[in-house]
């Protein structure tokens, strides 16, 4: 008999429903909290303890476990907006996807139980903010960017509370949380047409587009004005003044291009220079604390 009458073999439906299960937790972003994390607890302890490690594990299974709630409460936007998504496609059902998201959540905040306090408590808090984000907050205009930006600062936070020196940790935090801020509401842009369709409001469908574009003008301006403070104060180095003037840039760049263009492709091209973006702040900081 032919090969091409031949059904698919069932390993291979298993194999593409697993690495739909992968993808929907969105891997790139598990592995930059993890990287978060990792850095807020090695500025403190300059070392890669067992609990480090722990914390970093929780805070990514929670972000994973956000991930997959995020496309499961999304999937009406994503339909118009991300088709290609493991839902919208029919990849994947949403059942698997809500046995995922709690496994994966429950998972994280069991693997913070053993670290000292208050991380522990910052686990629980961070899965019932997420939970809550992706039910509700996600849907009010500048509460829920605002809300997942003050998160994605608190996981360098995070990893200075699992060795027990936060202070370190405080000034990434503080950047991360502008970061996310800008970038958040450029993905409001980015998915607005889908948005109009789903229940409650965002930025740009509240405020307008221009409106929108000025807030991530304006933060990240903000935020290339504050990279500047912990090499005038000596709290870093030249390695991180060169590396930050590269991020800067790129930051300028996008503010500059957020007025071109408002289109998804377009917007999405500069979303992704940001998640780059993200790498090299992490290794401005990483290297000058390593070389100096």
């Amino acid at each position: 008999m032919s090969s091409k009458n031949q059904s698919p073999q069932p390993e291979t439906g298993v194999l593409k429903s697993l690495l739909a299960l992968l993808e929907i937790t969105r891997p790139q972003n598990c592995l930059i909290t993890f990287l978060s994390v990792v850095l807020g607890g090695w500025l403190g302890a300059h070392a890669l303890t067992g609990f480090l490690l722990a914390a970093a594990i929780s805070a990514s299974l929670l972000m994973a476990g956000a991930n997959a709630l995020n496309d499961l409460w999304g999937v009406s936007s994503d339909r118009i907006n991300h088709p290609g998504r493991p839902l919208p496609s029919n990849r994947l059902s949403t059942r698997a996807v809500r046995v995922e998201a709690v496994a994966l959540l429950v998972l994280g905040c069991l693997t913070a139980l053993p670290l000292s306090p208050p991380a522990p408590g910052i686990a629980l808090l961070a899965c019932a903010i997420l939970v809550l984000y992706n039910g509700i907050l996600k849907n009010v205009p500048l509460a829920g960017n605002l809300m997942i930006s003050l998160l994605c600062g608190t996981a360098f936070l995070f990893g200075g509370y699992a060795v027990g020196q936060p202070r370190p940790a405080l000034i990434p935090a503080i950047f991360a949380a502008f970061f996310h801020f800008g970038r958040e509401i450029l993905k409001d842009l980015q998915d607005l047409q889908g948005d109009r369709h789903a229940e409650g409001s965002t930025l740009p469908i509240w405020a307008g587009e221009r409106a929108a574009g000025a807030a991530v003008s304006a933060t990240f301006l903000v935020l290339i004005a504050v990279t500047l403070y912990p090499f005038l104060s000596g709290i870093y180095g030249s390695i991180y003044l060169f590396l930050v003037f590269c991020l800067d840039f790129l930051l300028l760049y996008v503010v500059f291009e957020v007025w071109r263009s408002h289109s998804a492709d377009h917007l999405q091209r500069l979303s992704h220079l940001l998640k780059a973006g993200m790498i090299l702040g992490l290794l401005s900081i990483f290297l000058d604390d390593l070389f100096r």
